[in-house]
């Protein structure tokens, strides 16, 4: 990418505005769809503990840390290489690492087995209740700090880190611009930011619309993300991986819970023995679980760093890159 004093003055006030207009549009929109059209309401703490437990197990049953955890550790090692401290000869210690929106621990627990101090800031109680037990079982939890809270509101009790990562968490967040400030704010060396490429969904489309004769609003995707940070004037390097999705399932009962309420129809049962036949006729059992056949998906990564942070053979940014450098 360009060094900042070399782009051109092509954003202009009004993509910044269709950027960020267009992404609070989209997290909106589908919100209100999911309102409009959910018949039942199910209990909050009862909906995350159903998600912690299926997505921890479709993750557990990977046997790999997976390519976003290779890359929070290698940003590790870079922030490490940049320490001052090495100037005096003095071994610098791990590289801290906060994890925003961490879940049941898919990149703290592995990044903390590898020798990493993690901060992790997670407001669901069953997923916090899995992060732990997972931490106790690779005994790391003297190397994880859980802050139960949410982002940005967290942000003043966790202080800076050396890499500051936030993977699929932007999906629902409608104001979506102070939680990136603060993810920055949190920032010392590199902030990892993953998203899907596409707006993916676990259950069918064609499901969703034989069930309520709509389309189902999209989500926001990595190229939302990308868009929204240039017209923002940040300067990041971007790239891509293919990944198993993380959509799996014990069972066919676990399947069906899952799925119906991804669709909105948990409380009818003939759409719950619709999605049922579906999934028993289309997933396929692979390391012990129900899949998807070909379930891979596309996954972006937004890497920023603050204008603070050292690079190796690159010039200072000009002062209209509003704080941030191209690397």
């Amino acid at each position: 990418m360009a060094e900042p004093d070399q782009v051109p003055p092509i954003v202009g006030p009004e993509l910044l505005w269709d950027a960020v207009a267009r992404w609070g549009a989209v997290v909106r929109l589908r919100r209100e769809q999911f309102e409009r059209l959910r018949v039942d309401r199910p209990d909050p703490q009862e909906y995350w503990r159903r998600r912690a437990l299926n997505y921890f197990g479709a993750v557990r049953a990977r046997h790999d840390p997976g390519e976003f955890v290779r890359r929070v550790v290698a940003a590790c090692r870079d922030a490490e290489s940049h320490d001052a401290r090495w100037a005096t000869g003095a071994e610098p210690p791990p590289a801290t690492v906060l994890d925003v929106g961490a879940g049941f621990g898919a990149v703290a627990v592995p990044v903390a087995m590898r020798g990493h101090r993690v901060t992790v800031v997670e407001p669901h109680p069953a997923m916090v209740e899995l992060l732990r037990r997972w931490a106790d079982q690779e005994r790391v939890s003297d190397r994880i700090r859980v802050v139960p809270d949410a982002w940005p509101a967290a942000v003043g009790d966790v202080g800076p880190h050396d890499v500051v990562v936030c993977s699929h968490v932007l999906y629902p967040i409608e104001d979506v611009v102070p939680f990136i400030d603060a993810l920055v704010a949190a920032t010392r060396r590199s902030c990892l930011v993953a998203m899907r490429l596409a707006a993916t969904e676990q259950a069918p489309g064609e499901l969703f619309r034989e069930f309520h004769g709509e389309e189902r609003m999209p989500q926001p995707g990595f190229g939302d993300l990308c868009a929204l940070l240039a017209a923002r004037g940040m300067y990041f390097d971007a790239t891509t991986y293919e990944t198993d999705a993380t959509w799996s399932y014990a069972d066919l009962d676990e399947a069906e819970e899952v799925l119906a309420e991804s669709l909105l129809v948990t409380a009818r049962p003939d759409a719950r023995a619709r999605v049922r036949e579906w999934a028993g006729a289309t997933l396929v059992p692979e390391e012990g679980r129900l899949v998807a056949p070909h379930h891979r998906v596309s996954v972006g990564i937004a890497t920023l760093r603050p204008a603070s942070a050292p690079r190796r053979g690159v010039r200072p940014a000009s002062a209209e890159a509003n704080g941030w450098q191209s690397f």
